[in-house]
């Protein structure tokens, strides 16, 4: 597990410090061996890092001031038991300095990463401020919904580290408490974004993806889980610019989301895995998005109208009926018939019959008799 993190972190470029704990318990020469093999693991051809020991305070501002180059890999042994170099470890933290810069004038982007159910609180979602400027009761747009749209949604109470606060920043983590909305309608996965970027939904998306260790081959319609932020789910590759795939390869690939829309954007990292299998690229294009319909609005229904059942007069009965009755002239109608008969089944109905009964009726009225009653002489 340890070492798929590590490839993981190296393939998005992210710089790595390595933490060896429980130092108090384990033997000096158990922890020297471990030691060993981790710096001749950072040291290898797929890694190239720099394994820095961490002793004293003066390494920890070496390691610090040269960790943004993400060669420099320092390495902490630490005890939680007795607190040994617990404090080189807190003032190396300190002293890291930001990778990315924000700003406060930019439109405000949270993604939500749990979600919870507070009493006497209600909804509760957590997450990461990936940009601009969140304020208590300001009103955002969460999304998407499995339709793709965005829904208006009030700021009611924000902590952060277990404190209330008035606002959070970007690349702060903080927890929103929402009002008039189910834990049942929130995902991990959404956003909070401000109304400004008017948001759209993606179904397709391009990536260039290195693929990092496959077994056999991926071929178009391999469906595989996409993390992209805080967004999982499973996707399909749709076509890619090879015939196939094998560890190692680079492509362009078309990917669909099988369940719902979600929110991206473009240059956006993501990882694509499924068991052993790994890949990991950037997204180039977004294809189809959605458009952002109010949370209320549904889709426009078709109704069919009933249609009515063509009448067709038999060829027996009915169309003799009917040239007899052109011969025999008009006959009014209900004025004849026959006894046992109920007197509605005998008028014809407006836009023609077409029963047989209308069929026989014609045919008793074109001949102008009625039948005799029964057990009449």
């Amino acid at each position: 597990m340890t070492k798929e993190h590590l490839g993981l972190a190296l393939a998005l470029n992210v710089p790595v410090f390595v933490v060896v704990t429980k130092i108090d318990m384990c033997p000096a020469n158990i922890l020297q061996e471990t030691l060993k093999l981790l710096q001749r693991l950072l040291k290898s051809p797929g890694c190239r890092k720099i394994p820095v020991l961490v002793q004293n305070k003066d390494d920890v501002i070496v390691t610090a001031s040269n960790f943004s180059s993400e060669r420099m890999c320092p390495i902490f042994q630490i005890s939680n038991v007795t607190g040994e170099n617990l404090e080189l470890l807190k003032m190396f933290l300190n002293l890291l300095s930001p990778r990315t810069s924000y700003n406060e004038e930019e439109p405000a982007e949270f993604q939500i990463d749990d979600t919870y159910s507070v009493p006497g609180v209600g909804t509760v979602v957590s997450g990461t401020t990936l940009r601009g400027l969140i304020r208590l009761n300001d009103i955002l747009l969460l999304g998407p919904d499995p339709l793709g749209s965005f829904s208006p949604i009030a700021v009611k109470s924000i902590h952060r580290k277990r404190m209330p606060v008035k606002e959070v920043r970007g690349g702060q983590t903080a927890s929103f408490a929402l009002k008039k909305i189910k834990r049942s309608s929130i995902r991990k996965g959404m956003v909070m974004v401000s109304p400004r970027l008017n948001p759209q939904a993606s179904w397709e998306f391009e990536a260039e993806i290195l693929v990092l260790h496959h077994p056999t081959t991926i071929s178009p319609r391999y469906q595989a889980m996409v993390h992209c932020g805080s967004i999982r789910q499973t996707a399909t590759i749709l076509t890619m610019n090879k015939d196939c795939l094998r560890t190692g390869d680079k492509a362009t690939v078309h990917f669909r989301f099988i369940k719902t829309p979600e929110y991206l954007h473009t240059d956006q990292r993501l990882v694509f895995r499924e068991g052993r299998t790994k890949a990991v690229g950037t997204i180039m294009k977004l294809l189809q998005t959605t458009n952002n319909l109010p949370s209320n609005s549904k889709p426009q229904q078709i109704k069919m109208q009933p249609m009515k059942k063509a009448s067709l007069p038999r060829r027996d009965e009915g169309a003799s009926g009917s040239a007899l009755e052109e011969t025999s002239g008009t006959v009014a109608q209900g004025s004849i018939s026959a006894p046992g008969v109920n007197p509605q089944q005998s008028q014809t109905k407006s836009g023609g019959g077409g029963r047989r009964r209308g069929g026989q009726r014609h045919k008793v009225k074109s001949h102008g008799a009625v039948a005799p009653p029964p057990g009449g002489s």
